[in-house]
């Protein structure tokens, strides 16, 4: 951890100040939206509580065709989301076609490490040193490591392990053609509305970095998550998208937090006769009994999910999925600890919040046009 020295007044003794926050930049590109697609599509358990619902998958298996949808199956969502880094090397104006590009670039043993996470300091971090070097050499040992420590589910652990075994050369052709063929078949489907969503919500958030100190601007971004860059990180990159809502997913390159973020509810709301989004959010999130209970139980409390599991006496694959709607709701926020746990607590005038915006919407004059 870095420390800065500074003298107390009057005092000989050294205090300790914690570091800066880095700073924060807001970026959007059809690049992105794109990973998000991919990283959504393949989100595992998590793709039943998508905002885009079940008629999108539903559309992406039509438009796609079993082909292509068994070559994107054959991954998983940590190696698409692991394209956000290269396409933000790609620059400018971040085009799927400058993603392409790059990825055919890249030396094909670095395209591999990238996309198996090596150049992020949190993932080094969790292995024992040389892991990655060693498993990428052949190690079995090691590979198992990197697959039991990185793998969060059965699908990302058999990912890990196709990266291993697959030709570099191979993978980087099927990952540039799983690209190119998303961008032909399923993105342009959705890209305009998307675009439109996400350019209004670029403008909200850099409005936010200007009036917020930057670490609060980023919890109001991503709707309460506070990441621990403690030590390594020297910037963070905030993509709006569309396909992830109502979740995150975290990248890093190098001293790089890269996140791909959900756009704001607020992006959606144009006429003021229909409630605003995040209201009617609120108001299914308040409607579970598990839910109100969750609330009570974080009251003043910081809980991981294993550990609200078990107060509540929940399984916790069940209770995931509740902490995920609370969360989209504005009502609590998660701190990451370490790489695979949060820690949860009750958002400060969530609630209170929550009663003002229906107080004024239910009292605004009809339009009667």
């Amino acid at each position: 951890m870095t420390k800065t020295r500074t003298r107390a007044a009057g005092s000989d003794r050294p205090r300790t100040q914690p570091p800066a926050y880095p700073p924060v930049r807001v970026v959007s590109g059809q690049a992105f939206e794109l990973i998000a697609e991919l990283a959504a599509f393949e989100s595992g358990p998590a793709r039943a509580a998508l905002e885009s619902g079940k008629s999108w998958i539903r559309d992406v298996r039509r438009l796609a065709g079993p082909e292509l949808i068994r070559r994107v199956d054959g991954w998983a969502f940590p190696l698409y989301a692991e394209l956000a880094p290269i396409a933000l090397e790609a620059g400018e104006p971040f085009a799927i076609e400058g993603l392409v590009e790059r990825i055919r670039s890249l030396p094909a043993d670095r395209l591999r490490r990238r996309l198996l996470g090596v150049e992020s300091p949190p993932n080094r971090a969790m292995l024992s040193d040389g892991a990655f070097d060693r498993a990428l050499a052949g190690n079995v040992r090691a590979r198992a490591e990197v697959r039991r420590t990185l793998g969060l589910n059965p699908p990302a652990r058999r990912a890990i392990k196709r990266l291993f075994e697959t030709p570099a050369e191979a993978l980087q052709v099927e990952v540039a053609g799983i690209v190119e063929a998303w961008a032909a078949t399923i993105f342009r489907a959705f890209a305009d509305d998307a675009q439109e969503l996400i350019r209004r919500d670029v403008l909200d958030k850099e409005r936010l970095l200007r009036a917020l100190p930057a670490i609060e601007a980023v919890r109001a971004s991503t709707n309460g998550v506070e990441f621990d860059l403690t030590g390594w990180a020297t910037e963070i990159v905030l993509v709006p998208t569309v396909a992830l809502r109502p979740f995150i997913a975290p990248t890093e390159s190098g001293s790089i937090q890269i996140v791909l973020c959900s756009v704001a509810d607020e992006a959606f709301d144009e006429d003021p006769a229909v409630p605003p989004r995040r209201l009617v959010k609120i108001a299914t999130a308040l409607g579970d009994e598990l839910r109100l209970r969750i609330l009570r139980e974080l009251a003043g409390s910081e809980y991981t999910a294993s550990e609200l599991s078990t107060r509540l006496g929940v399984e916790r694959t069940s209770l995931h999925h509740h902490l995920g709607i609370l969360r989209s709701a504005g009502l609590i926020s998660a701190r990451a600890e370490g790489l695979q746990s949060w820690r949860y607590t009750r958002r400060p005038g969530g609630i209170r919040e929550a009663s003002g915006s229906l107080q004024r919407y239910l009292d605004a004059e009809p339009d009667h046009r």
